[in-house]
């Protein structure tokens, strides 16, 4: 991920796995960037301790402060859309699958070998 960010690590994590991936995932996120912890699927939520994420300042945000998301939506949503039709805001593109090799793209974001986004072509 850093060589995809020229060397600066992505600026948004949003990391759903915990553990260890999880905190590899916070140490290559940007300075300045923001940390999501909304998932633990490996058994353990990522833990971050707040002196570090201050020194990097990195934001990070906790499951728990999820519903209070709730108002802001709307007008995030809209924000995020114009930035992202201003060309500002790209996402990676690691691997696309014709649609009849949809198993196959499904297989490859289970066994986690994709960078970024997979996608279906139609």
């Amino acid at each position: 991920m850093i060589a995809v960010t020229g060397g600066a690590g992505p600026d948004v994590v949003f990391d759903g796995v915990g553990g260890e991936i999880g905190r590899a995932a916070f140490e290559v996120t940007a300075r300045g960037g923001r940390f999501s912890v909304h998932g633990a699927s490996s058994g353990t939520a990522t833990v971050i301790d707040p002196a570090q994420a201050q020194q990097r300042g990195v934001t990070v945000i906790g499951i728990e402060q999820l519903p209070a998301f709730g108002p802001h939506m709307l007008r995030w949503g809209a924000q995020i859309m114009a930035e992202a039709a201003a060309g500002r805001i790209r996402p990676v593109i690691g691997q696309t699958f014709p649609l009849d090799r949809a198993a196959d793209a499904h297989a490859s974001i289970e066994n986690r070998s994709g960078l970024g986004k997979t996608l279906l072509l139609i």
